[in-house]
């Protein structure tokens, strides 16, 4: 087949992921498409395609790179044969980019506050791919074609952080179907309905009767490779204790956050033990979940103030502003609030914020005035006196603590 038949064909396998491709030349480089406009929000323009402009240069034939840069995104270039084009396939990620990693890297990455969630938002429109094996397998198999042969190029990593080494056609992994018998699957479908109902009424006594039986011979087999059957199992038990949590009363807002944590730490996984482990720590966290986000008791409008606040704690949570968006009055809101959570707005909103303040010191590298405004609470001064108060320690106190 030749290449001009080649590169559409290729470009069709790769919509199948949602994978960009882009035909370049080093006269066409665009000022922000290859990152789907990230750097232009972050206002790096100027950055955009310097690294990409000097790796393209020194690019060799019969070559295919590999790259992930400092804001997670990965990518695949190549010099086409006899052509003064590039092929580009990306940007992806190789893992979920959750909040927490954002926050851990927010100066470096130069994220303000105010861009923070619209940057969570741009992540979730990246293809996450956690199994980057059949990509590099397609991608292979162009090169046998493009080049003529396995052996005609190579596979090479610009960046220390890949977590797979290059790979081959021959490196593909057996599957093997594997059924179990009625007896076996009729036991782990009870075992799921339980502990679903466990989860969704937020009881972690019970959770803790039910893992001293959970083993990994519990687990349906679907491959051989029995970490990536335990990791695909994690997948599995994720999303059902994600949707066992809402059903007991908690907001997607909270459920996203650990989730994708979650989702994180299963594709880490490296052995059965971690990954039983880990497993038994899913259904404590969204059990604790349950416990402490559950709002059923609160009014609607308490409900929809409490998320108004938890959901972006840089706006403006006065009470007059916090009223002004449920279109209730300030005094109405203010009497009803403190009669169902038994703080004020102001007491409400200020704990919110010592909260996050104390993990983001705690978790992250973030100077103080840096973490004060990730608060909502630009003023540091104001900020570490609020934090003595609350926790009767300064900030610096609470990170040289740790």
């Amino acid at each position: 087949m030749e290449q001009a038949n080649l590169l559409p064909f290729l470009q069709k396998i790769l919509e199948k992921f949602r994978l960009n491709t882009h035909l370049l030349t080093l006269e066409s480089l665009p000022e922000d498409a290859l990152d789907l406009g990230l750097r232009k929000m972050l206002g790096l323009e100027t950055e955009s395609n310097l690294f990409l402009r000097d790796v393209l240069v020194s690019c060799q034939h019969n070559t295919i790179y590999r790259h992930t840069d400092r804001f997670f995104c990965s990518y695949l270039f190549l010099r086409l044969p006899d052509s003064s084009s590039f092929l580009i396939i990306g940007p992806y990620t190789t893992a979920p980019v959750t909040r927490q990693s954002l926050l851990e890297k927010a100066e470096g990455l130069q994220i303000p506050p105010w861009l923070l969630k619209q940057v969570e938002r741009y992540y979730e429109s990246v293809p996450m791919l956690s199994d980057t094996l059949p990509l590099m397998n397609i991608v292979s198999s162009f090169g046998e074609m493009l080049w003529g042969s396995g052996e005609a190029f190579r596979i090479e990593t610009l960046d220390d952080d890949a977590k797979d080494a290059p790979v081959s056609l021959m490196q593909v992994r057996a599957d093997s179907s594997i059924l179990l018998d009625r007896e076996m699957m009729e036991t782990r479908y009870r075992f799921e309905n339980h502990l679903m109902d466990i989860v969704s009424h937020g009881q972690v006594h019970r959770a803790e009767l039910l893992l001293q039986n959970i083993t990994e011979h519990l687990f349906e087999s679907r491959v051989s490779d029995p970490v990536r059957n335990l990791k695909n199992y994690g997948i599995i038990s994720n999303t059902l204790l994600r949707k066992a949590a809402e059903k007991g009363g908690v907001h997607p807002i909270y459920l996203d956050k650990t989730s994708s944590e979650f989702a994180a730490k299963i594709e880490n996984t490296t052995s059965l033990i971690s990954g039983v482990a880990l497993i038994s720590e899913m259904v404590r966290a969204y059990c604790r979940l349950v416990h402490k986000h559950n709002k059923k008791h609160y009014s609607p409008t308490v409900q929809k103030a409490v998320l108004l606040i938890e959901t972006d704690l840089t706006q403006d949570l006065r009470l007059s502003a916090l009223a002004k968006e449920l279109t209730i009055s300030p005094g109405y809101l203010s009497a009803l609030f403190k009669e169902e959570t038994q703080q004020t707005v102001t007491e409400y909103v200020t704990a919110r914020r010592m909260e996050l303040g104390k993990h983001l010191l705690t978790t992250t590298p973030m100077q103080v005035q840096t973490v004060a405004q990730y608060c909502g609470i630009p003023d540091v001064n104001y900020f570490s006196k609020l934090y003595k108060k609350h926790f009767g320690i300064t900030p610096r106190e609470s990170r040289e603590q740790m």
